[in-house]
């Protein structure tokens, strides 16, 4: 009996990871052409951020107790590694290729789009570096991966993750899915499958949303997502929509700037890094934040934002498909998924988690073509 993806997707979300292998043999561990040739994936790889910077000098100089705690091929790859080079570059230990080694820490993103869609990655330098350190390594055409190099804002600094995929806009608008990831996520193959094929179903359904969150269960969730009694998203609890100096305003024709940060819950959901969209609704919502809140030699202006960065997030973007009942969460994903190394010290945990998603992934894989 199929399963009701629907019913997933709004009421019975506590269901949802339990029947991940019921999903995986009722999809297969593949996709169409047709549906491949629909769908646009891409990653996030520009620049460090100042957290990684700031503790991968410290892992440098052994200057924080948290730096024992790091393996000999860690610590001497970080003296090596340059500040000024992204943090997706940094070797970390390889569980995709058999073998072990190491490999890029953005390969894990990489590699978990790449079964599904065209590739493009945006960055702001370092492509040749990325080419020949992981796309090679990963068996994919590097000749076929499009590259988007972000420009900075008014300040010299980037306008946020939404900012760096409106600028990618010519690539991907000629799709009907984009699917988005971050270089540092530990994002598993199968939840990007997942997510992919219940967005395609859900719209052979009927059902056209714009969004389709790949959500994990947490303890004490840091990002809840905050549903109705439908078990529809209406908020999101991203600290960054949060911000009470950014004042009242209106978020988004007519809809109310994003609320106080809410309670959060002892058990929630949360999105794992993974974003899958439909790309009609994505621009008509990206150019609606830009006309309502962007302006030229400034920056944006969104109600909710921290008013000293003029950003745009995707998160902005998810607020308002998700007032506006056009997106759905899919809570298949693992709760290792969530384990991002945005600073140094995040290392150790990052590839505990990437051995436990790949360990899983590689297991239904063998499972699957053994039973072909």
């Amino acid at each position: 009996m199929p399963v009701d993806l629907v019913s997933l997707t709004v009421g019975d979300h506590a269901k949802a990871l339990s029947l991940r292998k019921d999903l995986v043999r009722e999809f297969g561990l593949e996709v169409s052409d047709a549906l491949r040739a629909e769908t646009c994936c891409l990653t996030l790889l520009a620049g460090a951020g100042t957290r990684w910077n700031r503790t991968l000098k410290a892992a440098k100089t052994g200057a924080e107790a948290w730096v024992s705690s790091l393996d000999k091929e860690t610590m001497e790859a970080a003296r090596s590694f340059a500040l000024n080079c992204p943090r997706g570059l940094f070797p970390v230990r390889d569980y995709i290729r058999k073998g072990g080694g190491r490999i890029p820490l953005a390969a894990y993103a990489l590699d978990a789009l790449k079964r599904v869609g065209n590739s493009c990655v945006v960055i702001r330098g370092w492509e040749d570096e990325i080419r020949r350190q992981i796309l090679i390594p990963l068996g994919m055409d590097s000749s076929s991966v499009v590259f988007r190099s972000q420009s900075l804002g008014p300040l010299g600094k980037p306008l946020g993750h939404g900012d760096a995929v409106y600028q990618a806009m010519d690539v991907w608008r000629k799709y009907k899915y984009l699917i988005v990831n971050f270089a540092g996520d530990a994002n598993s193959p199968l939840t990007v499958l997942l997510g992919l094929r219940c967005m395609d179903a859900l719209g052979l359904k009927g059902l056209k949303l714009g969004l389709l969150l790949p959500a994990a269960p947490v303890k004490n969730p840091a990002y809840p997502i905050i549903l109705d009694n439908e078990g529809i998203p209406r908020q999101l609890g991203h600290d960054k929509l949060k911000n009470p100096a950014a004042g009242p305003g209106v978020f988004a024709a007519g809809h109310p700037a994003p609320a106080a940060q809410p309670v959060r819950p002892v058990t929630g959901y949360t999105n794992v890094g993974l974003r899958v969209y439909r790309t009609e609704v994505l621009i008509e919502a990206m150019n609606e934040i830009r006309s309502l809140y962007w302006t030229e030699g400034y920056g944006y202006a969104i109600p909710g934002n921290d008013p000293g960065e003029r950003e745009f997030a995707l998160d902005n973007v998810e607020e308002l498909l998700s007032q506006r009942g056009l997106a759905r969460i899919f809570a298949v994903a693992r709760p290792e998924e969530l384990t991002p190394a945005k600073s140094f010290d995040e290392i150790n945990n990052f590839e505990r988690a990437v051995c436990m998603v790949r360990a899983e992934w590689d297991s239904i894989a063998f499972s699957m073509a053994k039973a072909l």
